[in-house]
This record gives structure tokens, C-alpha cells and sequence, in this order.
């Protein structure tokens, strides 16, 4: 299955510089490009950011790739067709100079982990909110370890949508070959929190600086 993006649906928060940070923002199953665009304003404004739609049409909006029997564990090879028609709208839409950290919700946070780990070159890091991976190998896999990207992981204690095992299984997979930090936030359901909010602005603020110690002290910051 071959999938492509609608480029004119996409919503920038402003014209890109090429030698400028880019967010990718890929919005959850059933929703559009608007959704995550909003949380631009409050994101690192040394980024711009591109909320992209995703390709297939569902529940009143989009999806990425069709909800298997098993929530949180999708047909491998529709993941595959999505993340290749976001990278197709990134070789077309992007300068090669230009640095992309990622960031998505749900399916759009497995859009994230799957991005990662098929072009890990291409970008500096990822943000998962409620996200979770596919379980299939790829022949990309080892590269995207040596990499060792930073990637954030934010979901709910109480998500109702995705198994606390699919999440379980995502953290255990990227521990090992990213440098990780996962925040699990009490009472939270499907959704997005203010203090994983704050956490993302200081993770992505990280991403910006090449401080050896800057690791450490966003970790510390943290907020549960």
C-alpha cells in the first residue's frame, strides 16, 4: 500500500528558515492538523512548526494507519506505508539543513518511534504523548541505536484507549538503544497534561544545546 500526505492541509505556525529548528507534528487517530498545532504558542519559539494531516480518512477525521483488534498494536507494514509518506512529505517539503525534532500524539506517537528508527540521521529527537511502537523489526534498527536520539515518553497512569503493557513494552524497547525518558503522569486518562506540557518545552529546549550536562538537568526537571 503506497499512502501520500495532503501537503496543503499542512499547518505552519510560520515560514520556515532552512537552517532553523522544524517540530513535525502528527495528531492522534480521528483528528486533524488543527488539533496539535494549538500547542504551538507554547512550544520553544526558536522552532517553527509544521502539523501535518494524516493520510487516511476515519471517525470524522484522519488516522495514520487503520486500528487493529488490539489497540496499541498495529498492522506493521501500515506503519511502514504511513512513516514513508511522512518522510516523503519531509524530502519535499523540508531543506536537508534544516533540523526536525518530532512530536505526535497516540498513532501520532508511534508515527514518532517509527520515523526514528527508519531515518534516524534525519532528525535530532522525538517527543511520544500516549504513543507507543510497532513491534516489528527493521533493517534499520541497529543504526537508529548507534544513533542514540533523545526521546520523551508522557502518557496517563489511567489511559483507557492504549494497554498499560503497549506502553509498557514501548519504554522497555526504546531504554535500550535511545537515550530515553519516560514520565508517567498520575490520573491522567488519554489526553495531555499541563505538567507533561512543561516538561516537553524544557525536553525540546534540551534538544537545542549541545551541553553535556543539559541532559541531566532536564531529567531533574522533570515534573510528574
Amino acid at each position: 500500500m503506497t499512502l501520500s500526505l495532503d501537503a496543503t492541509a499542512t499547518v505552519w505556525s510560520r515560514t520556515p528558515v532552512d537552517t532553523k529548528p522544524l517540530i513535525v507534528l502528527m495528531h492522534g487517530m480521528g483528528s486533524n492538523e488543527h488539533d496539535l498545532a494549538g500547542l504551538a504558542q507554547y512550544l520553544p519559539q526558536e522552532y517553527a512548526t509544521a502539523s501535518l494531516r494524516a493520510p487516511l480518512t476515519m471517525m470524522g477525521g484522519f488516522a495514520w494507519f487503520m486500528p487493529s483488534a488490539t489497540p496499541g498494536q498495529p498492522e506493521p507494514s501500515d506503519v511502514v506505508a504511513a512513516a514513508d509518506a511522512a518522510l516523503e512529505w519531509i524530502d519535499l517539503n523540508v531543506a536537508p539543513s534544516t533540523p526536525i525534532a518530532l512530536m505526535g500524539f497516540s498513532q501520532g506517537g508511534a508515527m514518532v518511534s517509527q520515523l526514528l528508527r527508519t531515518r534516524p540521521s534525519r532528525f535530532i529527537g522525538g517527543v511520544m504523548l500516549s504513543g507507543f511502537i510497532s513491534e516489528v523489526d527493521l533493517p534499520t534498527d541497529s543504526e537508529f541505536a548507534s544513533t542514540e536520539l533523545p526521546i520523551f515518553i508522557g502518557r496517563g497512569d489511567v489511559d483507557p484507549v492504549i494497554p498499560m503493557e503497549r506502553f509498557e513494552f514501548a519504554a522497555e524497547w526504546l531504554h535500550e538503544r535511545s537515550l530515553l525518558t519516560e514520565v508517567v503522569y498520575n490520573g491522567m486518562a488519554h489526553s495531555i497534561c499541563e505538567p507533561e506540557l512543561v516538561n516537553v518545552i524544557h525536553f525540546l529546549e534540551y534538544l537545542l544545546t549541545d551541553e553535556n550536562d543539559r541532559y541531566q538537568q532536564f531529567v531533574a526537571s522533570v515534573q510528574n
